[in-house]
């Protein structure tokens, strides 16, 4: 750290102050709840009737559920949220695509009378798993991503101010909820940013190779979403 310059310090300092909280995913390791109505990987609910949203004539079967009063840190994109789910479609990544088509996103403002959906409807190879959420208060953001918050070039001029940036700070991969967008490839932009959907090993879960889908709301509660991987 003594080598650092001072310039490239204060910035080191200012990213620390901008550090953000989030929700990180846990994966199974306990009893499955008795309510359906809970966050989990690959399983869902559903008002009575609704069914899953279709795509190519075919249902999307449910990757991610969560139940937002279960987060530690909830977004603002959130409030008025009690439970969102995401679909996917069961043949291919929907890269590039808009909402609603191989892939969606069901928000619900209450969680009564929600029933689960068929379970043998599954994205292939997925194995489900119930979500517990912890609360992390260190996650950082990527270098792009990094620039849209603070002047980098102090550090970017001085090599173990690099370093720093890269090693010192934590940057969470798992599918969390807030925090900010782990870049695998380039900057992923964190206006709007939500959640992310890691790949994950334990439920047999992979965008690509070991990517990350990342999933933006906007003020008009449009949904959008972007994919990076190795």
């Amino acid at each position: 750290m003594n080598d650092i310059t001072p310039p490239a310090a204060d910035a080191l300092d200012c990213l620390r102050r901008l550090l953000r909280p989030a929700s990180i995913a846990a994966l199974g390791g306990f009893r499955p709840p008795e309510d359906p109505a809970t966050s989990w990987f690959g399983r869902a609910v559903a008002l009575p009737g609704e069914g899953f949203p279709v795509w190519n004539g075919e249902p999307m079967p449910p990757l991610l559920q969560i139940r937002v009063s279960e987060l530690p840190e909830v977004p603002e994109a959130l409030n008025g949220i009690a439970l969102l789910v995401l679909f996917h479609d069961a043949r291919a990544h929907p890269f590039n695509a808009p909402h609603g088509e191989g892939w969606a996103i069901r928000e619900y403002a209450s969680v009564d009378g929600l029933v689960p959906l068929d379970a043998t409807v599954m994205l292939p190879g997925l194995k489900p798993f119930p979500v517990r959420w912890s609360r992390v208060e260190d996650d950082a953001p990527g270098w792009e991503d990094a620039w849209e918050l603070l002047d980098l070039s102090a550090v970017n001029d001085c090599e173990p101010a690099s370093d720093a940036f890269f090693m010192a700070f934590t940057r969470y991969a798992c599918t969390k909820v807030g925090g900010f967008p782990k870049e695998i490839q380039h900057g992923v932009g964190i206006d709007d940013f939500v959640f992310q959907v890691g790949s994950e090993e334990k439920a047999n879960w992979m965008w690509a190779d070991n990517g990350i889908g990342y999933f933006f709301r906007d003020g008009q509660g449009r949904w959008s979403w972007s994919c990076q991987f190795y």
